[in-house]
């Protein structure tokens, strides 16, 4: 009986402990269950990553919140979408704001985006800008696999691709189609794993995109043979807020919402009226650029040269540089010193060189690069470059300080009066080195000099003016540019995605001064971390894992050993 009794007492203690074994389990599954979903719903997240990869930057929110300051006009994505709601509510006072809202339309499922980390990375910085801002942003999910009409609204342009990865920015009928990459750099256009996170960015320059009362266009032509075919660069006119589409310059007309043309490299001349086609491409141009629009010419020492458009361009000034000297014309390339010249692209062309090229500091040039020369000036990039110089049409112009103008600058610049109420001038951006020479067909042609450095990029403007009285002019702002660079390199996908050279932001800044819009310059990119170790050779590595792998084992062995010993012993 007394067996028994203790059998029994060992049961009841045994099953109370499997009991409470079983209830202590299921509390913290259950636990862990509610804190997951409450973490993944409030965002209750560390990050720990070195860049830091999932935070938001202050710049980014700051521009969000409260636009950018250098514009007069409040440019704020918030303070949009409160403007016009409150237009909505004056119409209809039963009008649901909430609503009215910024939507980050994903394509996937939540778990489908989590499992992925290049998606993963996308998907947290939409929940945080979500978080931040909660009654203006809104994050949502279409499975366009069960149900793909979910997103036929935003396939109206027959050229938007919409796939499972593809990141949709909208507010009330603006959108913006953003496929995964455009979200990260690459080394190339042909990698397949990128090297940072440009996330910020991509989302910052989309919202205030969409949350414009107007967004300018952006239209690259393409029927002179122009070689555009790197998507880095139509990346980087989206993340200044452009509309992007190919123009037949020739059979179609210039959209009267287009701000902006960009000729890229071409290779066949612009038309006009000759006895054989009565088309006329040049005086679409300039009725274009009469309006107050800009023009973004890439040109390079391999470029042909093109007699009736570059003739058009030294009516704004620019007029690029080929040797004669033999008789023939000969493309001219600028090769730069050595302390300026980057090795690793050197064999890209049979005369150019890839180098660094030197900050203008005056003139419209000067300004228009002032806020990146503020913070450390990252180097730009040129390749391949052939020099400008100012045309015969335009009366050379030296400028000097004055004596109240104690942080004034002597600059050169060209003039050209039109007529009354009109003038262009054009200025440099960037220059070479005093160092630099020029050289055609292997030979050096030429040398700059400290006041005459190689102009490789300039801009133009057109200023126009309305008779306020009968004594004088007032400035309106209806100006017109041109900006004209010497490489075609300068756009390449090498050079716009790397962190170390500023080719991207002085890009976006040029299309803020074109567009008198904001674009998020500065936000910068979170490069990954490097997970390699190079200072462990391959047979250092084997030996360290083969250690690591047996010592434990060994020691867990041995343990095992003396345990059952003592015991058999005790």
């Amino acid at each position: 009986m007394k067996i028994k009794a203790e059998t029994g007492k060992k049961l009841r203690y045994g099953g109370m402990s499997a009991v409470l074994t079983a209830l202590i389990i299921a509390v913290v599954i259950i636990v862990n269950v509610i804190f997951s979903a409450l973490a993944q719903k409030l965002r209750w997240y560390t990050d720990l990553t070195p860049e830091p990869l999932y935070t938001l930057s202050v710049e980014c929110l700051d521009i969000i919140a409260n636009g950018d300051a250098k514009f007069e006009e409040s440019t704020s994505p918030i303070e949009m979408v409160d403007k016009i709601r409150a237009e909505k509510l004056a119409e209809d006072p039963d009008f649901d704001v909430s609503s009215l809202m910024i939507n980050i339309v994903f394509c996937s499922e939540p778990d489908v985006l989590e499992s992925n980390f290049l998606q993963r990375c996308v998907y947290t910085t939409a929940l945080e800008l979500q978080q931040e801002f909660p009654d203006h942003i809104n994050v949502e999910y279409h499975n366009i696999h069960r149900n793909p009409t979910a997103v036929s609204k935003y396939k109206a342009n027959s050229r938007v691709t919409i796939d499972t990865t593809s990141v949709i920015i909208e507010f009330g009928t603006e959108y913006r189609v953003r496929p995964l990459k455009s979200f990260f750099t690459f080394d190339d256009a042909t990698s397949t794993e990128p090297w940072a996170y440009n996330g910020e960015k991509a989302f910052t320059s989309s919202i205030l995109a969409v949350t414009r009362a107007e967004s300018p266009l952006a239209c690259l032509t393409y029927n002179h043979g122009e070689r555009f075919e790197d998507e880095v660069f139509a990346n980087t006119l989206v993340d200044a807020g452009y509309k992007v589409q190919a123009i037949d310059l020739a059979a179609e007309e210039i959209p009267e919402e287009c701000r902006l043309v960009i000729v890229f490299n071409p290779d066949t001349d612009f038309k006009v009226p000759d006895g054989v086609t009565d088309i006329d491409e040049i005086s679409k141009l300039d009725a274009f650029l009469d309006k107050g629009n800009a023009l973004m010419v890439f040109m390079d020492a391999d470029t042909v040269k093109l007699d009736n458009f570059e003739e058009f361009l030294e009516e704004w000034g620019i007029s690029f540089n080929r040797d004669y000297s033999t008789g023939t014309e000969q493309p001219c390339y600028v090769r730069e010193s050595a302390a300026n010249t980057l090795l690793f692209n050197q064999s890209s062309a049979k005369y150019g060189y890839t180098f660094k090229a030197q900050y203008a500091t005056a003139g419209l040039g000067g300004s228009l690069t002032e806020t990146m020369r503020d913070r450390t000036p990252k180097s730009i990039v040129f390749g391949n470059a052939m020099s400008i110089s100012y045309s015969d049409l335009y009366e050379p112009k030296h400028y000097t300080p004055s004596e109240d103008d104690v942080n004034g600058v002597e600059y050169d610049f060209g003039y050209y009066f039109m007529d009354a109420g009109r003038e262009r001038t054009i200025y440099d951006v960037f220059t070479s080195s005093p160092d630099a020479v020029s050289v055609a067909g292997g030979a050096e042609v030429g040398k700059a000099t400290a006041l005459q450095p190689y102009k490789l990029m300039t801009v133009s403007v057109e200023s126009r003016y309305t008779q306020e009285d009968n004594y004088g002019y007032s400035s309106v702002d209806d100006a017109s540019y041109v900006f004209t660079c010497g490489s075609v390199e300068f756009a390449s996908s090498t050079l716009l995605q790397s962190n170390s050279y500023g080719n991207t932001d002085l890009l976006l800044t040029a299309l803020s001064q074109i567009g008198r819009e904001p674009v998020p310059v500065g936000l910068e990119r979170k490069p990954f971390a490097d997970k390699t170790i190079d200072t462990v050779t391959a047979a250092e590595a084997t030996q360290y894992t083969v250690t690591l792998a047996i010592i434990p084992a060994v020691a867990a062995i041995a343990c095992g050993v003396v345990i059952l010993v003592r015991r058999k012993y005790r």
